[in-house]
């Protein structure tokens, strides 16, 4: 959107700036939220919309980026990721990211596309997907080595293919209820990691077998959970996506206006699987 006003204490975005920003996480205050005319935003998490991409194209990225990029570079506290360091930094100079494999259920998603995007922009060896194999060309152009049929009766057996004994980094994008698949694939010798977006339990048996142990973390997709990192990641990415090093994902299809009928089947559409292959703007 369009900057309108600032605080005093703030010269960062002048007004009549077009930006593109995380809405902030305000149950409490109408003031922050995404779907309304007029919204509070911090500067800290908010970049230039990109010369090269249009204001439709840049809603798409806010929470999904955030998300994905949390999974990989934040550490392993509480909603936190992987813990791989943030391309650019010191750390990541000396970082071995060609030796590190994740897999990534549901890579046809949104979050899905970005960190197979972002473990390439990384660097990272090999980056092992499962989606509808449609989309193959797709996700392979992102940065994926192996995309895998999501709806193979023997996907387990696939993976473990790759991955044999060793894998500890799972990012589970799509599953919801239910995680024991994605645990089942961690080694049992090693612990591993599982990052999933949806809540869900994992059968006990399954993870009993799990010698190693194993981590199991929800993330949660706002800036506001760890600024340090959101904060030099909104000043990075928009760069990334100037470069063409992230594109922008399509289709995607726009509501116009904030009546409230159009909104509800929007959100009636992602819940019944209308819009399961696209995203929707309102």
């Amino acid at each position: 959107g369009e900057v309108v006003k600032a605080g005093s204490k703030t010269s960062v975005f002048p007004i009549g700036s077009k930006v593109f920003s995380q809405a902030l996480f305000g149950l409490a205050n109408n003031l922050l939220g995404g779907l309304q005319e007029y919204t509070l935003i911090d500067e800290r998490y908010t970049a230039l919309v990109p010369k090269n991409i249009s204001e439709a194209d840049a809603a798409i990225f806010p929470i999904n980026t955030v998300t994905s990029a949390f999974a990989l570079f934040t550490g392993d506290g509480e909603h936190g990721g992987f813990g791989f360091p943030f391309p650019g930094t010191p750390e990541s100079k000396t970082f071995d990211y060609k030796s590190i494999t994740i897999v990534i259920i549901g890579g046809g998603t949104a979050c899905g596309k970005f960190a197979i995007q972002f473990a390439r922009i990384a660097g990272i060896g090999r980056v092992i997907v499962t989606a509808s194999l449609d989309s193959e060309a797709e996700l392979r152009s992102y940065g994926a080595t192996h995309v895998l049929d999501r709806k193979a009766s023997d996907l387990a057996d696939q993976i473990k293919t790759f991955v044999g004994d060793d894998l500890v980094y799972l990012y589970d994008t799509f599953n919801r209820g239910d995680h024991t698949f994605g645990v089942s694939l961690l080694s049992t010798t090693k612990k591993g990691t599982l990052l999933h977006l949806i809540p869900g339990q994992v059968d006990e048996k399954v993870a009993a077998q799990k010698k190693a142990g194993f981590e199991e973390r929800q993330l949660l997709g706002s800036s506001t959970g760890h600024p340090d990192l959101a904060a030099l990641f909104w000043k990075v990415f928009p760069e990334w996506v100037e470069k063409g090093e992230v594109k922008v994902i399509r289709p995607y299809k726009v509501i116009e206006g904030l009546d409230a009928d159009k909104v509800n089947a929007a959100l009636d559409g992602h819940r019944d699987g209308v819009f399961d292959r696209w995203n929707v703007h309102i």
